[in-house]
Parts: structure tokens; sequence; C-alpha cells
């Protein structure tokens, strides 16, 4: 999957559904499963990075969940400044 067929994946749920908490399952290959709230995009490199609940990473992805959605929310909001028409 491409991270442009992701946003368009996203931008085509319905609104009510954009308020779901996001859980990863990961099967492994012993075919054993876990599952983790601890999800980031990372959009420099296009990896999903999941980090299981007792692992030495699950804090820091969290961190950098939330540091990649601070610099997305940047993103967008200097975009909306960028179309904003010239006030006279």
């Amino acid at each position: 999957m491409k991270l442009k067929e992701l946003k368009e994946l996203i931008e085509g749920c319905h609104p009510e559904d954009l308020n779901n908490n996001i859980e990863a399952v990961v099967i492994t290959a012993n075919n054993e499963t876990f599952s983790t709230g601890s999800i980031r995009l990372d959009t420099d490199s296009g990896r999903i990075m999941i980090a299981a609940k007792n692992s030495d990473h699950f804090e820091v992805n969290n961190h950098n969940a939330t540091k990649e959605m601070e610099f997305a929310l940047k993103m967008i909001s200097n975009k909306k400044v960028e179309l904003k028409p010239a006030q006279h």
C-alpha cells in the first residue's frame, strides 16, 4: 500500500468511523498474535511502526507517534494559511 492510498482510504471513511481507535493485530511467522495501540506512521520512510506493550520500544513509539502528529498538524495548518485568500 502506498501512503497516498492510505490517505485516500482514511478520507473515504464514514465520518462516524473517524473517531474509532486503531488497534494493530500482528500475526507472527509462528502464527502467534498480539495486539497493541502503539502504532506510528513514519512518513519519512513509509513504515508503520508497531510496538508490543511489553517491548522496550512501546513508550518511545508512542512518543514518536505524538511528534509525527504534531508535525502533520503543523503542515495542515501551514497549507490552510497558504490557501487563505489575501485580505485587503
